[in-house]
């Protein structure tokens, strides 16, 4: 079992290292979703441990997005990203002191939608502004 988890784990380590940076927030993003999805889950079914761990991986996840802004070139899109993840994190920490089922959603919302455009510009570029 030992060496089950252990290739397992060097075969995820292998991904990321193998992954562009692209590809690895998108995997970052839908980690996110997962954990919120399953603390929704978790907490519908009175479990509150497994909720406040799979709460505490989001957390974690987009602590992490948070940290991988480059505000030089980013810009105003990094700012209004700062500023969305500072209150996801504010939210979940409501959420875990409430017991909210409903900040996690709406977490989860937000986090999808960031992650959907992301994905977007991957596929097809940045999209042009007009007036740019």
């Amino acid at each position: 079992m030992i060496s089950a988890q252990n290739s397992a784990r060097q075969y995820q380590q292998a991904q990321f290292a193998t992954v562009d940076r692209g590809q690895l927030l998108l995997m970052m993003f839908d980690g996110g979703e997962r954990f919120l999805s399953q603390a929704e889950q978790r907490l519908g079914g009175n479990d509150v441990p497994g909720f406040l761990q799979a709460l505490g991986r989001a957390q974690a996840i987009i602590a992490e997005l948070l940290s991988t802004l480059d505000h030089q070139r980013g810009g105003e899109i990094a700012r209004n990203l700062d500023r969305l993840y500072r209150f996801m994190l504010d939210h979940l920490l409501e959420a875990s002191v409430a017991k909210s089922g409903r900040h996690v959603g709406q977490v989860r919302r937000i986090l999808g939608i960031i992650g959907s455009g992301y994905r977007e510009i991957l596929r097809n570029g940045m999209p042009q502004l007009d007036g740019a």
